[in-house]
C-alpha cells in the first residue's frame, strides 16, 4: 500500500473524527464577534490635517499637522476639511490674515460676527506658541450649537480647528477638540 495514501487517510479520519464529535455535543465553533459601530474615540486618532508652508524658513519649509479623527466622514474643500460624527463637528482651514498674530486675528473674526457672550483668549496648542480660542454659541435653524475655534498663527495665515455640537454634548465630547490641538510643527 502507498504510504501517501495511508498518511492522508490517517489526517482525513482525524477530521472527520473532529467533526463527529462537534455534531454530537451540540457545540458550534464560536462566532467572530460582529464588527463595532461605535464612533471612534478621540484618544484613537492616527490620522492628521497637514497645512504646508513650503516657502518660509529660508525655502527649507514647515508644517502644521493636527491630529483628527479617523473614521468619521470627512469632506475637503480646498484647505477646509470637515470631520463629521452624527452631530459633532470637527473642521480644519488657513485663511489668510492682516493682523500679526493669532489673538488679533481671531478677534477680528469675532467682532464681525457679534455673537453675544463671544470670548477670544490666548491659548497652548501643541508647538504653536501664537494660539488663541474663540468660544461661542449659535443658533442654526432654530436650535443652540456651542462652537470653539482655535487659530494658529503662521506668518501671514490663520490655521483654525473649530469643535462644533449641541451644548448639552460639546463638554462631553470636547476631548475631540483637545486631542486636535495637540498640533506640531516640525521645521
Amino acid at each position: 500500500m502507498n504510504k501517501k495514501l495511508v498518511g492522508a487517510a490517517v489526517v482525513g479520519a482525524a477530521i472527520l473524527a473532529v467533526v463527529v464529535a462537534l455534531f454530537w455535543s451540540g457545540e458550534a465553533p464560536a462566532a467572530a464577534p460582529p464588527p463595532s459601530t461605535a464612533a471612534p474615540s478621540p484618544s484613537a486618532q492616527p490620522s492628521v490635517a497637514e497645512y504646508a508652508f513650503p516657502d518660509v524658513a529660508d525655502g527649507r519649509g514647515w508644517a502644521i499637522r493636527i491630529p483628527v479623527p479617523s473614521g468619521w466622514a470627512v469632506t475637503r474643500d480646498k484647505d477646509r476639511a470637515s470631520y463629521r460624527s452624527g452631530n459633532l463637528l470637527l473642521e480644519t482651514d488657513k485663511v489668510p490674515i492682516t493682523q500679526e498674530d493669532a489673538l488679533s486675528g481671531l478677534k477680528a473674526i469675532a467682532a464681525k460676527t457679534h455673537y453675544d457672550g463671544s470670548v477670544v483668549t490666548p491659548v497652548e496648542a501643541g508647538d504653536i506658541p501664537d494660539a488663541a480660542e474663540w468660544d461661542y454659541t449659535y443658533l442654526r435653524d432654530g436650535t443652540p450649537e456651542r462652537v470653539a475655534v482655535v487659530g494658529l498663527g503662521a506668518g501671514d495665515s490663520l490655521v483654525t480647528i473649530r469643535f462644533e455640537a449641541p451644548p448639552a454634548e460639546f463638554d462631553r465630547n470636547r476631548g475631540v477638540l483637545d486631542a486636535a490641538m495637540k498640533v506640531s510643527a516640525p521645521g
